[in-house]
């Protein structure tokens, strides 16, 4: 089960199966299926809707739109992450919940949130809060224009996707 914004969806992918997301599946040989929405921020009652299967993963990638256009301050940012990870918890206590901090994007100046980095700590400590597993997304993607579809180097091309896919799939493992 995986929640996420854009780049999750698969934004800048020629094909769904280039989705990193696509990939992880396959590599863990588990059923996609994806909720991820373009332009989503944490959204707790989104949370709140259980699926009618219970997932082995659930994988959360939201951040990098709380940080950059959907919060007013740091203190609202962990108020809707703590409470998006508190209703998956509680809906789902024998998944591995897998929370990806925000992938490298080109244009990281301080936010309303707070700096990029401070906003991507903060993250790792509330998935951790809830028994969930934190992976640093920074590095999963080259910081190169290479791996990105768009000027701003926020969604990855395919071969981004490529990265992003095996290096999360190395530190699941």
């Amino acid at each position: 089960l995986a929640y996420g914004d854009s780049i999750t969806q698969g934004y800048d992918a020629l094909r769904p199966s280039n989705r990193y997301i696509a990939k992880l599946a396959d590599e863990l040989d588990a059923e996609e299926f994806n909720k991820a929405i373009g332009g989503a921020r944490f959204f707790p009652e989104l949370a709140q809707l259980k699926d009618s299967f219970v997932p082995d993963y659930i994988t959360v990638a939201y951040g990098t739109n709380d940080w950059s256009w959907g919060r007013a301050s740091m203190d609202a940012f962990k108020a809707y992450a703590q409470s998006f990870y508190d209703k998956l918890a509680e809906l789902y206590p024998e998944a591995i919940i897998i929370g990806i901090t925000p992938i490298w994007r080109k244009d990281n100046n301080p936010s309303r949130v707070g700096t990029f980095d401070d906003m991507r700590a903060e993250l790792a400590k509330i998935i951790e809060s809830v028994g969930g597993h934190a992976i640093d997304g920074i590095d999963l993607v080259p910081h190169e224009r290479t791996y990105y579809g768009d000027d701003n180097c926020l969604h990855p091309n395919n071969e981004g996707f490529e990265y992003y896919a095996n290096n999360l799939y190395e530190k699941i493992k």
